[in-house]
This record gives structure tokens, C-alpha cells and sequence, in this order.
């Protein structure tokens, strides 16, 4: 396609140029042509009067009658094959002499005034025997000599002339239209290549612009250095910020197109020198020591061409990428050091990105851990308001985790489903402790405020960003698939999924665990009692996924036991 493109543009120039050459051309010629013309008519004539005004100056005299006489007569002698006629006129255009004997002649009036004033004027003239040449110049006297000669030699004169032009102008276009297609060639040959180097460039920094991760940010920018170059090996190492320690990150061979990832620890003197200095280093040495630096031999030919450049930060230098070429003339062009630089800073901010993502991740994943953890001080905190639900929340977070996987929740959302099922008794906080702890059945009232927990949890919550997730289990966890439950009496899948998995969870947990009103229930008469309730406290789809769960679960929990 582009081939095709670059034969079309030189082919639509040419045409163009071609045109507009010949266009100028044609002009010049069409103007030269006239002044060829009228040039070689002036020169005639001149020639023509330089040679005869001195023979018959001498026989005008004072213009007297014998005088005249003899100018006829000399001037009779000197006709010929290329002088026709020879006329006498005075300024008023009255005819004194002629070789013709005719009187019934009459002078051109223009051209009659300008030779009075001194000039040679000359002009074409066509009749019966032939196209002549006028022209008319002064003599000394006073009269204006008037000469006809034959115009054949100065049409052929003309005619060569305009021959010898047309041959210059011609060889001329011809030359000027190489000679601009040879400069359209070369500008669009350097137009190519440095549109296919900054397109080369700019596609190397869209592959690693939306990358954050660090070594596939390396790995990309060896690989980019490597093809361009041509070069055998290219590789990235990362200075360490704290210890400046060389960090081997990513490779790639051009001969096997292949790429590779490290992590090794290195000391070779060029990449050393590029991160000391922060300046691109070329360097030529008889062998690479691929096994100290790769891990593995890799066979290079003698002599191997290094060329080192800088990865630049905005403090410091954060990296340095090495391209490597081997062979007598392998060394590197300073075009290829200039793409490499390139390349090298416009892949700093990526791999600054990249580390500042890196550390940002552990942050986060720091302050995220001690979230949870202090979640889980706090639900523990909690359960020890009351010692018969002592490890509840521990237990039915882990197992809502488990029932959510096996209904194939993404496992995006199981931190907020753990932390939903965490936190699923914050708002009895609110509740009273003899309501909480009393061991008989809880009357109306108590009964409404025990209600109440579900609306407490999600107001204490509301205003914890990274808890949002975990709000459907603390505000649904009481409805009931039939649409009786409470707070909000939410029925069917109106009811969150989560909820629906903690629902079973929840109450399967609270079966099988002590209360001061009754003892805890053996496992598979709380299995049996779900089962019942499933379409009408419980959703089926979650009791059959919770029961294949407790199934796998129970050979684990009878070994323990």
C-alpha cells in the first residue's frame, strides 16, 4: 500500500511538474520567439545601412538635382541578389531618389519620424514578388535612407535560431524535470524515514503508556531498542533507589523473537558507568558475559558493540536500557543512538509510573490488611459481649467465602462479602445488653429493638468508603425469601445475593452453636432444617450450593475431630 502510494505521489508530481515546465517553456519560447525574430531583423538592417550609408553619404551632397542623379546612380550599382530597391526621402516623407524610377511610392510614417530622430528602424513587409525587409535610417544630410532587402536569409537565420533554442529548451526541461524529481525523491525518501522512525516511536510509547506494571514496561522498551537497531540482545536493568544495586529486569533476542524476564543482580562496568554518569555510553569489547548477565551462555561473534543509554527520572536515573549488536561492522549510527535515547525518555515517565503504581499497590495492600485486621479486633471485641456467640463472625465470614466461590461470585467482590459477613453484628451495638444476653424469649418491644440492628449497622457504615461493598449483608441479612423478613421485607431476588448466601450461612451457624434458651444442634439436623425452609426463609439455589459445600467440608471436620 505504501509502495503503491509513494509510485502514485511520484508519478501525480511528475505530471504536474511536467506540465508546469512545459507551460513556462512554452512561454519563454513563444517570447523568444518574437525577439528572435525582431532581433534578427534589427541586425539586418543595421548591417545592411552600416555598409551602405558610407558609399552613398558621399553622393547626396546638398541634395541638388546632379547630385541625386548620382546617388541613383550609385546606388543602382549597388542592388543585388539580397538588395532589392534604394529610396531617398526627406523628413516630410516626399521621395528625392529611387532605383526603381517609381514616384507613386510611399514611405511608412512611423517609421519615417523615428529614423528623422536618429534611430534604425526596420519591419516586414510582404507583396507580389515576396516577403522584404524595410528599413529605414538617417544620413547626414538630412534624408532618411529607406532599403528593401530579400528577407529569405533572415527567415532562415531566424529559423536556426529558434531551432537552436527550442534544442536548449527542450534539453533544459528535460534536465529541470530529473533534476526536481531527483529532490522530490530525496525529501521524500528523508520525509519517510524520519515518519517511519517517529511513528516507530510513537507506537513503542503507546505500548507501554497504559501499562503499570513495571517489568512488562522494561520488557517492552528492550524489545522496541532491540528490533529497531537490528541489534542481537537488548535488556533493561533497574537502579535500585535505596541501595543504586543493578537490577537485570527483562531481555529479548531478536534471532528467536523471544523475551524474558529476571530478577538478577548485576555489575557489568558499561551499565555501571551509564547509571553513574547518566550518559549514553558506546562501547566496543571482544565478548559479552551473557552468563553473568543472563544466567545462560549466549553465543555472540567477536568483536560486541554496546550501546548503553540512560532511563532518566526526574531526580535520578531509574533504569538503563542496553542494546546489543555483534560483528566487524555492527557499531552503531548516530540516528540509532538518537531512537534509542528517544525511546529511553520517553519510557521514563512509564517506568516512574509504574514504580510509583508498585509502591502505591503495597500501600494500599498494607493499609488494607490492617483494615481487616482491625475489623476482625473489633467483630472479636464484640463477640465477647457475649460468650456464647464467642468466634460467630470468624466463622461465618469464612464460610459465606466459601458458598459465594461455589456459586461462582467474582472474586472481586469476596473481600466485601467477608467483610460483610464480618461486620454483620455491628449494629447490635446499639441493642441493650439485657437484651442481648437475656435468656429467655425476647418480648414485643425487644423484639423491635433487636429489629433495629440491621438499620444501625448500615448508618454506622455509610460513611466508611471502602466498606460500601459490605452493605447488602449488613442491611439484608434478616429478610426472608418469602418476603416476611425485616428490615424492608424484601422477597425473592429483590434481596442481594450476598444477603441470600449470609441468610443460610448465618442461621446454620446459629443452629449449630449453644444459646442460653437451647443447646446447639447436630450439623445434619441443621442441614435437614434449611433444606425445609429453602423457598420460603432461604433461597433453594443457595441451600443446594451451601449443602454441596457442608458435604465437602464434613470428612475434613470428622478427621479433625
Amino acid at each position: 500500500m505504501e509502495k503503491r502510494f509513494n509510485h502514485k505521489l511520484y508519478v501525480l508530481f511528475g505530471a504536474w511538474t511536467l506540465l508546469t515546465i512545459v507551460a513556462v517553456a512554452a512561454i519563454v519560447l513563444v517570447f523568444r520567439f518574437d525577439t528572435i525574430r525582431t532581433q534578427a531583423e534589427d541586425d539586418a538592417a543595421i548591417t545592411v545601412h552600416r555598409i551602405l550609408t558610407p558609399l552613398l553619404e558621399r553622393e547626396v551632397g546638398d541634395l541638388s538635382d546632379a547630385e541625386l542623379a548620382s546617388f541613383s546612380e550609385e546606388a543602382s550599382r549597388l542592388l543585388g541578389d539580397q538588395v532589392q530597391t534604394i529610396r531617398l526621402w526627406d523628413t516630410d516623407g516626399r521621395l528625392l531618389a529611387a532605383t526603381n524610377g517609381r514616384s507613386d511610392i510611399q514611405p511608412d510614417p512611423a517609421a519615417l519620424a523615428q529614423a528623422a530622430q536618429g534611430y534604425v528602424q526596420a519591419f516586414r513587409a510582404s507583396s507580389l514578388q515576396g516577403d522584404s525587409l524595410v528599413s529605414y535610417a538617417p544620413l547626414a544630410a538630412g534624408a532618411i535612407l529607406e532599403v528593401q532587402q530579400d528577407y529569405g536569409p533572415i527567415a532562415n537565420s531566424v529559423a536556426s535560431s529558434r531551432r537552436l533554442l527550442l534544442l536548449s529548451v527542450t534539453a533544459g526541461v528535460i534536465m529541470l524535470l530529473f533534476l526536481v524529481q531527483g529532490m522530490l525523491w530525496a525529501t521524500t525518501h528523508d520525509l519517510k524515514r524520519e515518519y517511519e522512525r517517529l511513528l516507530y516511536l510513537y507506537h513503542s510509547g503507546q505500548a507501554i503508556r497504559p501499562t503499570l506494571d513495571l517489568t512488562d514496561v522494561l520488557e517492552q522498551v528492550a524489545k522496541d531498542a532491540a528490533l529497531y537497531t537490528r541489534a542481537h540482545l537488548g535488556f533493561t536493568t533497574l537502579v535500585e533507589e535505596e541501595s543504586a544495586d543493578l537490577i537485570l529486569t527483562a531481555s529479548f533476542e531478536r534471532e528467536g523473537n523471544t523475551a524474558a524476564q529476571h530478577h538478577r543482580k548485576i555489575e557489568e562496568w558499561f551499565v555501571r558507568r551509564t547509571a553513574g554518569t547518566g550518559e549514553t555510553v558506546i562501547a566496543q569489547q571482544d565478548s559479552l558475559p551473557s552468563r553473568s548477565l543472563l544466567g545462560y551462555e549466549l553465543e555472540l561473534r567477536s568483536p560486541v558493540f554496546l550501546l548503553c543509554v540512560p532511563i532518566a527520572g526526574r531526580e535520578r536515573v531509574i533504569g538503563v536500557v542496553t542494546v546489543v549488536r555483534c560483528g566487524p561492522r555492527a557499531g552503531f549510527n548516530s540516528s540509532e543512538v538518537q531512537m534509542v535515547e528517544e525511546m529511553a525518555g520517553q519510557a521514563a515517565m512509564a517506568v516512574e509510573q509504574a514504580v510509583l503504581f508498585a509502591k502505591m499497590r503495597s500501600y494500599a495492600s498494607e493499609v488494607e490488611l490492617s483494615y481487616d485486621t482491625t475489623l476482625k479486633v473489633l467483630m472479636a471485641a464484640l463477640d465477647t459481649k457475649d460468650a456464647v456467640t464467642h468466634g460467630h463472625s470468624e466463622r461465618v465470614s469464612r464460610l459465606t467465602v466459601a458458598v459465594a466461590k461455589e456459586m461462582g461470585v467474582p472474586q472481586e467482590q469476596l473481600v466485601d462479602i467477608e467483610r460483610g459477613a464480618l461486620l454483620h453484628d455491628v449494629g447490635k451495638i446499639g441493642v441493650p445488653d439485657e437484651v442481648l444476653q437475656k435468656p429467655d424469649s425476647l418480648n414485643e418491644r425487644e423484639y423491635e429493638a433487636m429489629q433495629k440492628h440491621p438499620l444501625l449497622a448500615g448508618l454506622m457504615i455509610s460513611n466508611v468508603g471502602f466498606l460500601e461493598g459490605a452493605m447488602p449483608i449488613l442491611l439484608y441479612h434478616h429478610e426472608r425469601f418469602d418476603g416476611t423478613g425485616y428490615p424492608f421485607g424484601l422477597k425473592g431476588e429483590a434481596i442481594p445475593l450476598e444477603a441470600r448466601i449470609f441468610a443460610v450461612v448465618d442461621a446454620y451457624d446459629a443452629m449449630t452453636s449453644d444459646r442460653p434458651y437451647r443447646k446447639a444442634m447436630p450439623p445434619e439436623a441443621a442441614l435437614l432444617e434449611i433444606e425445609r425452609n429453602a423457598g420460603v426463609q432461604f433461597d433453594p439455589l443457595v441451600v443446594e450450593a451451601f449443602t454441596r459445600v457442608i458435604d465437602r467440608m464434613q470428612p475434613v471436620q470428622e478427621r479433625a475431630s
